[in-house]
């Protein structure tokens, strides 16, 4: 039995010597290279979306179109500003003076249906105020196009709220996450940190995915909103998708190597932690055994 536990003893050490003497540089380098060379098309559209993120700044605009667009931009703000800000604030004031004179489970009087009936006078008014608002913004972005350089950096304000949006959501979902796992758990605080390490990278693919769509979807409206035609919106619409999918996917490797590379780190420096504990032990067993066998033999009290 004691040969047994030698043997398996001998494989785990043989197994944590390959563990640390594994370079993740090159691990790392090998990967991307051995990925590359199974996927030539995926990493060719994945090149091509990141050149357009990084480079693609829009076709310049003539200077009569570029004062008509900030001319009708003004006139949106101001509508934006003042019919739709007021529009907006009296609303928030009647519905808090709805929702006061309403009673316990939907119960309404005389004075709360004529308080309710504000209400939907007012959002009406603001459901206006925001057409005409669109209205003027959508005019605007017509004098220029879809493919100017005002569409293309509206384009990048909405991709960079997005993913900050999908960030705000895993850091929001590992805090709570932090706090269920504070709760009558009894762990160490690395192994804490480590899940709450692995957690947030899935809140934020989750996060970072959702907030893809919602960015797909805010380019459509951006393209019906610039007035492009079929054929040119639907042509810019793929390459902002593939430059969109570029960039995701780029972030989120970007994070699993740092992450991945970080957990080789740390096993190897466990691995380096307990080969050092096990040769303290073996020295201080063989001094243990040294010192037994200079021990001097009992006399014989004769």
């Amino acid at each position: 039995m004691a040969k047994v536990n030698h043997e398996i003893t001998v494989k785990q050490w043989e197994e944590m010597e390959k563990w640390e003497k594994i370079d993740v540089s090159a691990l790392a380098v090998s990967s991307v290279k051995g990925f590359v060379m199974r996927r030539p098309i995926v990493t060719g559209f994945w090149a091509f979306g990141m050149l357009l993120a990084v480079f693609a700044c829009g076709l310049p605009v003539d200077e009569a179109a570029q004062e008509a667009y900030s001319l009708m931009l003004q006139h949106a703000e101001v509508v934006d500003s003042r019919e739709l800000g007021r529009s907006e604030v009296e609303l928030k004031t009647l519905e808090d003076s709805y929702y006061s004179l309403r009673g316990w489970f939907g119960a309404c009087d005389d004075s709360c249906k004529q308080a309710e009936d504000k209400v939907q006078m007012a959002r009406v008014e603001v459901a206006r105020a925001r057409a005409r608002r669109d209205q003027a913004l959508a005019e605007a972005r017509r004098e220029v196009g879809i493919w100017s350089t005002f569409g293309v950096q509206d384009v990048r304000r909405s991709f960079w709220a997005a993913v900050q949006s999908g960030k705000d959501f895993a850091a929001r979902c590992t805090m709570y996450d932090a706090i269920f796992m504070s709760m009558g758990r009894d762990e160490t605080f690395t192994t804490m940190a480590i899940k709450l390490v692995l957690q947030y990278v899935i809140n934020l693919t989750m996060g970072l995915v959702g907030a893809f769509f919602y960015f797909v979807y805010n380019v459509y409206t951006l393209v019906m909103s610039y007035g492009a035609t079929v054929l040119s919106g639907f042509a810019f619409f793929l390459l902002t998708l593939v430059a969109g999918v570029a960039m995701i996917s780029s972030y989120l490797g970007m994070i699993y190597g740092v992450v991945a590379g970080g957990g080789m780190l740390m096993l190897q420096h466990a691995v380096r932690q307990a080969a050092i504990e096990s040769s303290q032990k073996d020295q201080m067993k063989a001094l243990g055994q040294a010192k037994k066998s200079r021990a001097p033999a009992p006399k014989c009290p004769v």
